[in-house]
């Protein structure tokens, strides 16, 4: 698995920032207000859509000030005392770096705290939480960032931030900032990709940078250029909540209600969502025995998923939902849960996505088979078709005498071959059968194929 290129190409400057770079002016002002000591504004409340760039601008602005940083996910620590632990500790104003410097505030030095999801507070374990963030900033001689998706929601718990933070708005980003990334980014890896599927991308992406560049890394993964049939699994965003957003939710939830009311905005079928479970249960589950009981819960929905399938009875995916969410969600039972920034694209779509051309040229095989040998196509896929493969590709007599009776294409041919459909021995074995076929609809019968030996090959049956 190549490294995130989310994390590769996040922008190592406020300079570096597309998109939205009024809110970096912003946000570097604020940062310069620190240069002449504690300013009245201690904290910024970096607010806005998923995607749009909050928390790389937080983290340039770290290297920009040349300020050690400490990140917290707010929703993980989600307690009074965890927030005063982390968050509190970190905003002294005499401190050390991550790597042991002493880091003098006299010099300028200083070390930069990071409330990612400061918004999501929620439930009876969260008090406290938003009353903590208050007091860290109204306590802290260090400067304090909080990114939230809903300014609203925390502001109603936590009023006084409005008058004790620095606000910047951070906006969707349109598609020409999109593709200007992308193109970017595609240019560095030495992949060519069509700009229309940088549009393509650009759109689905809905203004959420991240996104856009998790869609492209998906795609190019392994290759050196792109085609339209490769964007074809990259499905329609939701706009209502991104998947990676219900995601954190379904794996963060106290509650089975909870996971399962995570996914009620999504436009999706149960067994997508258990593809994207599925895939995403390892970064989550980091003990062995929350491992397998996540998954235990999984392989249970899949049961009931493959019921609803063979009976037809929609009403079985009510307990595949509540067992993929909250089945897999109260699995956690060691440990803290851990920091996951993003969510990986099920593997299952990237590869159904590449073998559509191959799975296509095989039902078209298994198809004409199954007509003639009088038996079902799954029939054919799952025994006959790996044996007929195997057959033809020993005896060339035989695979012109199969051709010739099912009218076997190029690409038919290629398949059963596992070779190119411009090879040699395909457009040999082509050019043969279409001239028996021309002599066969002059003379008005067939003629039984010979091989070398002379012996008569009889037809399949």
């Amino acid at each position: 698995m190549q490294d995130a290129w989310t994390e590769k190409y996040r922008p190592k400057s406020l300079r570096e920032i597309i998109g939205n770079e009024a809110a970096a002016h912003a946000l570097r002002n604020w940062g310069d207000s620190w240069a002449d000591g504690i300013p009245r504004l201690k904290a910024a409340v970096l607010r806005g859509e998923p995607g749009t760039g909050k928390t790389s601008a937080a983290l340039a602005l770290a290297k920009d000030m040349n300020w050690d940083c400490i990140e917290m996910n707010a929703s993980d620590h989600r307690n009074a005392v965890s927030i005063r632990k982390v968050a509190g500790a970190g905003s002294v104003s005499q401190t050390f770096s991550l790597d042991g410097e002493f880091l003098s505030s006299s010099k300028g030095r200083r070390k930069l705290v990071i409330l990612d999801e400061a918004d999501n507070l929620f439930g009876r374990e969260d008090y406290g939480g938003a009353k903590a963030i208050v007091d860290t900033i109204k306590d802290s001689s260090q400067p304090i960032i909080l990114i939230v998706n809903n300014f609203y929601e925390l502001t109603r718990k936590a009023p006084a931030i409005k008058t004790l933070a620095e606000k910047v708005t951070f906006r969707r980003l349109d598609s020409r900032s999109v593709v200007k990334v992308l193109k970017t980014i595609a240019g560095r890896e030495e992949v060519k990709v069509p700009d229309s599927i940088l549009d393509r991308i650009a759109e689905n992406a809905g203004g959420d940078m991240r996104a856009a560049v998790n869609d492209l890394q998906m795609m190019v993964e392994g290759k050196i250029e792109l085609s339209m049939v490769d964007s074809d699994a990259m499905g329609k965003r939701n706009q209502k909540m991104e998947i990676d957003a219900a995601l954190r939710a379904v794996f963060g939830a106290k509650t089975a209600r909870e996971a399962r009311d995570a996914t009620f905005d999504l436009d999706m079928t149960p067994d997508e969502l258990e593809k994207w479970v599925e895939e995403n249960i390892p970064l989550e589950m980091l003990h062995p025995r929350d491992l397998a009981d996540a998954f235990d819960a999984l392989s249970i929905s899949d049961m009931y998923l493959g019921r609803t399938r063979m009976l037809q009875y929609y009403g079985l995916w009510a307990y595949a939902k509540e067992l993929m969410t909250g089945g897999v969600a109260l699995s956690r039972d060691h440990g803290p849960r851990p920091s996951v920034y993003e969510y990986r694209f099920p593997s299952y779509f990237v590869l159904m996505s590449r073998s559509k051309g191959s799975r296509g040229t095989r039902d078209s095989v298994s198809g004409k088979l199954a007509a003639h040998m009088h038996t079902s196509r799954r029939c054919i896929n799952e025994s006959t078709l790996p044996l007929v493969s195997s057959m033809v590709r020993n005896d060339r007599d035989l695979l012109i005498a199969l051709s010739k009776e099912l009218a076997l294409d190029e690409g038919d041919l290629a398949y059963l071959l596992g070779v190119d459909p411009d090879s040699r021995v395909v457009q040999e074995i082509a050019r043969m059968t279409g001239d028996d076929m021309k002599t066969q609809s002059v003379t008005g019968r067939k003629s039984p194929s010979r091989s070398s030996s002379g012996k008569r090959h009889t037809t399949l049956h």
